[in-house]
């Protein structure tokens, strides 16, 4: 609950529907949203409330005596704008519910998609107070106008005639990538404030409070959803209130930075700078490219919580040359076309629908070799036949992955010849480098998996699963699956396949498989394959194999430092874990890597295998490695 004599005033807004793409708001949503609010005043929940629009946007404006945060007014929004994502499905309606990015409520709407601008205060004898709303942009577009309103002297006169004004404003700014938060005060932290938010993608001003009294002055919404939802769902489309008279900037003061059309993140798809157009209720239907963003401001008298009004502020004929020229400025940002800077920076378009076009891009990007590597590795390792050492461009272990994997498809497709045979490890890695395979490249594979041990948690990406996967790709291919019966050890899944000379046929044929392709294992929890086996058969941890020596697995079979096969039968563990282990051993690896009619090849990279990748090199298991070069650094320099 608020404090004695305080009022809250909270404006919660969402996109549940668009009528007509993005454009516009149906009137049969407004009527239902404006029903459910005057049934929540008329049983006394709330002490007032209006509802209106921007765009597709529905902005639920509440008085109550509940406080901030409250979990029922939260929860009264939140059926709200159920009830019209409902509505919206049943006339389907473009974008149902986008912004709810949630299945149940849990407390708050913060974090679930809604945006939320809530504050209390004791009214004054006379409480004028502006809420704007926007669409087709984000928190940041109120960075640029609040500064000016409460940080600018040549906006804001008061700021040096008003002694109520004088000492300035504190405002807080929210850092929406890593969540931190700052506080810094007008006029003596000016400068430090412009540094964080004249980069209004990342820094946003949250509240701002009055100096003297610590007054609250003004509440943003900052909820960014791509942030939320890890992708794009839809702009932002913040609100924003602002107190005004009587100790605050004026009315005039604080509407004339919107005489200024500044360029705000949004516009089409959320992807593009376009001018912030102010236009009166009517005009807030964003058609033209989506667009251009749009802001509304709604006046108000508060009086005992009640609302008198609301005034259309932007009707006003005096912003018919600011809307001329956000046109103007509309129309010169679209000449751009794709190209920044109308369209956004790489980084903010991080959480638009960029990085899925991006993945396409991916497949056809030339993969850049690290020579100067390879020659420091080769002279290190000159067992190896070749050496292939890539630059994935980032420390990010699925880019990483997918570009050794790529670059490994492309090797392979340059050395197997007509009805080569082929055998496979299992793992991601392997199965990204099956996923770049171009349809039609080899011809007649013979396709064998190199591990047939049975694992009944987490069973993954086996070597069977991937020569399946591979076989679908090349309408010659012969895929070779062998059972991965439930036995104890290798003798006796041999037992086993005696019964069927066919399968015993397929099964010895896997030694000799021309090309044999890798993943390499490090000590990592809860993985599938070794790890997998390993608990699952003896409750052994990555502790456990680490205290025993292990830094390394090939084709389930466990290396330690010094590069050797750890199935000493004088560990039981070990001894035990081992012979469960079924297709080729390390030992096997080893000396097929010895002969110069077969490619052992093995694909492994990222920092965290580094050790894991040594090992298997001292071991010398296979005579061709594929890497990348942050992993190549480290086996070069330590």
């Amino acid at each position: 609950m608020a404090p004695s004599g305080k009022i809250t005033l909270s404006v919660i807004k969402a996109d549940v529907g668009g009528w007509v793409g993005h454009s516009a708001f149906h009137p049969e949503m407004l009527e239902l949203a404006k029903s459910l609010v005057k049934g929540a005043v008329e049983r006394g929940f709330l002490v007032d409330g209006q509802v209106l629009n921007v765009g597709d946007d529905a902005e639920l404006i509440m008085t109550h005596h509940r406080g901030e945060e409250d979990e029922e007014i939260h929860q009264f929004a939140w059926n709200v704008f159920l009830e019209l994502t409902e509505l919206a499905k049943r006339l389907k309606l473009y974008g149902a519910g986008q912004d709810l990015l949630a299945d149940t409520f849990s407390g708050n709407v913060k974090g679930m998609g809604p945006g939320v601008a809530e504050m209390s205060f004791e009214e004054r004898p006379s409480e004028p107070i502006i809420i704007f709303m926007a669409d087709k942009t984000s928190p940041g577009a109120w960075n640029l106008p609040l500064f000016r309103i409460f940080g600018d002297p040549f906006n804001t006169p008061g700021l040096v005639i008003d002694p109520s004004m004088h000492r300035g404003f504190r405002f807080k700014v929210l850092d929406v990538m890593e969540n931190k938060q700052w506080v810094l005060s007008c006029p003596e932290d000016m400068y430090d404030l412009l540094v964080l938010i004249g980069a209004s993608g990342r820094y946003v001003i949250e509240n701002i409070y009055r100096k003297k009294d610590g007054e609250v002055a003004a509440v943003a919404s900052s909820q960014k959803l791509g942030l939320i939802a890890g992708r794009y769902v839809g702009k932002d489309d913040p609100v924003l209130i602002v107190r005004c008279q009587a100790g605050f900037p004026a009315v005039g003061e604080v509407m004339e930075p919107f005489a200024f059309p500044h360029l705000v993140e949004g516009w089409m798809r959320g992807s593009h700078h376009g001018p912030l157009m102010p236009v009166g209720f009517a005009d807030a239907r964003p058609i033209r490219f989506d667009g251009p963003p749009r802001v509304i401001a709604a006046g108000y008298q508060l009086a005992h919580g009640k609302f008198i009004g609301p005034v259309d502020l932007f009707s006003d004929v005096a912003f018919n040359e600011t809307r001329k020229e956000a046109s103007r400025i509309a129309t010169y940002m679209r000449r751009h076309g794709p190209f920044e800077p109308h369209r956004l920076g790489l980084h903010e378009m991080e959480y638009t629908t960029l990085p899925q076009v991006m993945a396409f891009i991916f497949e056809k990007s030339a993969i850049p070799r690290r020579s100067d590597l390879e020659d420091q590795l080769q002279k290190l390792y000159p067992h190896l036949r070749e050496l292939r050492v890539v630059d994935p461009g980032v420390k990010d272990s699925d880019a990483i992955q997918k570009t050794i994997a790529r670059e490994a498809a492309n090797y392979l497709e340059a050395i197997a010849g007509p009805g080569a045979r082929i055998g496979l490890s299992c793992g991601k890695t392997l199965y990204y480098l099956v996923t770049y395979l171009e349809p039609e490249r080899l011809s007649n594979p013979k396709l064998y998996p190199l591990s047939l041990t049975r694992i009944f948690t987490m069973p993954g990406l086996t070597s069977n699963a991937l020569i399946g996967m591979m076989s679908t790709k090349y309408p010659d291919a012969e895929a070779f699956p062998l059972p991965s019966y439930p036995v104890t050890s290798r003798e006796e899944y041999e037992q086993q396949l005696a019964a069927n000379p066919d399968l015993v046929k397929t099964y010895r044929e896997i030694w000799e498989a021309d090309i044999m392709l890798l993943a390499v294992g490090h000590l990592a929890v809860d993985k599938p394959g070794f790890m997998a086996l390993a608990s699952q058969e003896l409750g052994l941890t990555a502790e456990n194999l680490a205290a025993k020596g292990m830094v390394a697995e090939i084709n389930h079979t466990p290396i330690n430092a010094q590069g050797e096969p750890m199935t000493d039968a004088t560990d039981p563990d070990l001894a035990a874990l081992t012979r469960r282990v079924v297709g080729l051993g390390a030992l096997d690896l080893r000396e097929r890597a010895a002969r110069a009619d077969k490619f052992i090849v093995a694909v492994a990279g990222g920092l965290e295998k580094t050790e894991a990748i040594r090992a298997c090199l001292k071991g010398r298991y296979f005579n061709v490695l594929i890497t990348d070069a942050y992993t190549a650094e480290a086996l070069v320099h330590s």
